[in-house]
C-alpha cells in the first residue's frame, strides 16, 4: 500500500473523473457524495460490495478513483477489492477504514502489496481531507 501523495491517476484529468463511493454506511456515503459533487467531481454510490461492482461494470471508462469501505456485510471490502482488480489492475483505489494501516495489510492479507494504485485513509477523516487526497490522486501527471 502506498501513502496517497506518492500516486498520480493516468491520463484522467481532475475534473473529468468520476469518483465510485462503495460504504455501507449511509451516512458516510452521502457525506462523501455530498462533498465531492460539491468539489466539482461526478460520483456513483452504491451502498454494498455487489452494487458497486456492477456500477464499476457499467461505468468502467468514466472513473477514476474507487473510494472503498473494507467492513461490509455481504461482499466485503477485500473480496470486493478483489474482484475490482480482476475487472481492472490499474484502477485506482482509496481504501477507507477505521483500522490502522497494519491492521489492514494483515485483512489483506498480501492482496495490495507492490500495487502503488492502493491507497489508505483512515476513518474518521474530514471531508476537507477527502476533497484534497481525491485531488492528489487524480491529477495529471
Amino acid at each position: 500500500m502506498q501513502p496517497f501523495q506518492s500516486k498520480t491517476q493516468g491520463n484522467l484529468m481532475v475534473d473529468q473523473a468520476t469518483i465510485l463511493v462503495i460504504d455501507d454506511e449511509e451516512a458516510i456515503r452521502e457525506s462523501l457524495t455530498d462533498i465531492l459533487e460539491y468539489s466539482g467531481f461526478q460520483v456513483l454510490a452504491a451502498e454494498d460490495g455487489k452494487s458497486g461492482i456492477t456500477l464499476f461494470e457499467e461505468h468502467k471508462p468514466e472513473i477514476g478513483l474507487i473510494i472503498l469501505d473494507l467492513l461490509m456485510p455481504g461482499l466485503s471490502g477485500p473480496e470486493t477489492l478483489q474482484q475490482l482488480r480482476l475487472l481492472d489492475p490499474a484502477v485506482t483505489i482509496l481504501l477507507s477504514s477505521g483500522y490502522d494501516e497494519d491492521e489492514i495489510a494483515q485483512i489483506l492479507d498480501g492482496t495490495s502489496a507492490g500495487h502503488s494504485n492502493i491507497h489508505f485513509l483512515q476513518k474518521p477523516y474530514s471531508l476537507a481531507t477527502v476533497v484534497s487526497i481525491t485531488r492528489s490522486l487524480l491529477q495529471k501527471a
